[in-house]
């Protein structure tokens, strides 16, 4: 019995420490949604939440490699600056289709990211200083390009870009099937994902969690992503271009 009580504390304790902040984020959601009276959870509010963070999302993204190399990257802010002043200065201020704008941003990060990876990777100056003088010097290049100017207004296809919906293209009736069919495709791409690598810790002898402790947080992540898609409302306008 002590035993068995021991293995249950042990798991318990390894299950608080790995998903501390997952249980945390649950928490502050719960209080919310009480305090709102379900308000938080509302399509409409997740919407917003979504929309209004994702090029925080964005960059996160790649931070996560850069940290992951355990190295940093100070210029975020200021390249993300210098693309979108140049999407700017293309679109508006030339008249060019927004798509060009887009490209000429993707370009510009790109140049960016060959001319930092060269100090670093090839030169061999610590990414903290690369990323640091990067900083100051894409923020100067973003005034220069700009010539300390505001531009408007942006191209309708770009600002729905951020602002626009994909859903309402398959239909549904109280729900959105574009968006169920995305979510389950996203969704299945992590089940793939969690077996696989199971799999592989198993393969390895590398110790994984207990399988129904595993199977249950795979399936709650599927019944929260599907309930979350399934409250989509399909009443907004479809992204045009």
């Amino acid at each position: 019995m002590s035993n068995t009580f021991s293995t249950l504390k042990g798991a318990l304790r390894t299950n608080l420490r790995q998903g501390g902040l997952a249980i945390a984020l649950v928490v502050i959601v719960l209080f919310f949604a009480i305090v709102t009276n379900g308000q938080i959870l509302s399509s409409q509010n997740v919407s917003n939440i979504i929309v209004q963070n994702a090029y925080v999302l964005v960059l996160a993204i790649g931070m996560l490699f850069a940290i992951l190399m355990a190295d940093i990257d100070l210029s975020v802010g200021s390249v993300v600056a210098l693309t979108g002043a140049v999407a700017g200065v293309v679109s508006v201020n030339h008249g060019m289709p927004w798509w060009v704008g887009v490209i000429a941003a993707l370009i510009t990060g790109l140049l960016v990211g060959m001319w930092q990876g060269f100090w670093i990777a090839f030169v061999g100056i610590p990414a903290f200083i690369v990323t640091l003088a990067g900083m100051l010097i894409f923020r100067g290049l973003t005034m220069i390009v700009l010539h300390n100017l505001s531009i408007s207004p942006f191209p309708g296809g770009f600002r729905e870009i951020s602002s626009g919906y994909l859903n309402g293209l398959l239909g549904g009736y109280g729900y959105d099937v574009f968006t169920l069919l995305l979510v389950a495709v996203a969704l299945a791409a992590y089940v793939f994902s969690e077996v696989r690598n199971r799999r592989r810790s198993i393969a390895n002898e590398v110790p994984v969690s207990a399988a129904g402790t595993w199977i249950a947080r795979v399936v709650l992540v599927c019944l929260i992503g599907m309930a979350f898609a399934g409250r989509s409302p399909p009443t907004r306008a479809p992204l045009t271009c």
